[in-house]
């Protein structure tokens, strides 16, 4: 029993090694002039965010003090409600997950177009694993450097800050962690969907950014950091992955836009169902 458990371990990592250098083709499709920026124009962009990151802390952070308590108890259940979607790990966990178990597959087990669809989720997830990750690692490096006290710590003052002190949650402000994953997730959404579905999904991460403020733990300066941070993020890791051709494509219009070729055959046939016994077939547990 252990020899065979064994040779099975040897197998999947086998998979596993085969399905990431295809990974690691795909990768190097990316041009390096793509990787480089305008150091001039990006230096610009990012004194523009500053700047409106300011003038709305001058403007608007003075009245969240009291918002929580003002809002009617109905009001407030909705926004606690809503907030708990800002969290990363819903998204984190399962894209990881069908990630790993696309890369353990052997995918010459099963048929051309069930292999290619489970490729296309696999690579949609991986690159939503990659704009949350990144963009909330991001966040949660400026929170402990930046140091500014949330609302309710500080009695009336504003603009209270505690840099390179890694104060914790009372002084981890700066940016919002739950607007930074929901710009993330508008990106994404904005390149995949279209329609009232976009719009839809749009106004879902809003409220969820929006909800940070009504509940009085976060100023609005933070939620715009963090759309401002998650988005830009996102945009290039898109971007990176359109060009690479994982998940997403680069249209002839110059447009980004998912590449779900496979899925979409197999949803107008109405073949999606089969999308699962495929799964269990190419990791060795099926005829």
């Amino acid at each position: 029993m252990t020899a065979t458990i064994r040779v099975e371990s040897r197998a999947a990592y086998a998979r596993f090694a085969r399905n990431g250098s295809l990974l690691a083709d795909r990768l190097q499709r990316i041009r390096g002039e793509n990787l480089a920026f305008d150091r001039q124009r990006a230096a610009i962009t990012a004194g523009v965010a500053l700047a409106v990151v300011v003038l709305v802390g001058i403007a608007l952070d003075p009245l969240v003090a009291g918002l929580p308590e003002s809002l009617p108890a109905r009001l407030r259940n909705v926004f606690q409600w809503a907030t708990r979607f800002g969290k990363s790990d819903w998204l984190l966990i399962p894209s990881a997950v069908l990630v790993i178990v696309f890369g353990f597959g052997d995918w010459r087990r099963v048929g051309r177009i069930a292999a290619a669809g489970w490729n296309e989720l696999a690579s949609f997830a991986g690159v939503v694993f990659a704009t949350v990750a990144v963009s909330g690692l991001t966040t949660d490096l400026l929170k402990a450097l930046v140091g500014r006290s949330r609302p309710g710590f500080t009695g009336d003052a504003v603009f209270v800050f505690h840099p390179f002190t890694l104060g914790g949650y009372a002084h981890y402000s700066f940016p919002s962690g739950h607007a930074t994953t929901m710009a993330a997730v508008a990106v994404v959404v904005t390149a995949t969907f279209s329609g009232r579905w976009r719009a839809i999904l749009l106004a879902a991460a809003a409220l969820v950014a929006v909800s940070r403020v009504m509940l009085g733990v976060h100023y609005p300066s933070d939620v715009v950091g963090g759309m401002l941070i998650g988005g830009s993020i996102a945009w290039l890791i898109v971007r990176l992955a359109a060009e690479a051709r994982i998940g997403f494509a680069v249209r002839a219009d110059g447009s980004i836009g998912p590449r779900f070729g496979a899925l979409n055959g197999l949803r107008r046939r109405r073949a999606l169902a089969g999308l699962f016994p495929s799964l269990w077939r190419s990791l060795g547990r099926g005829g």
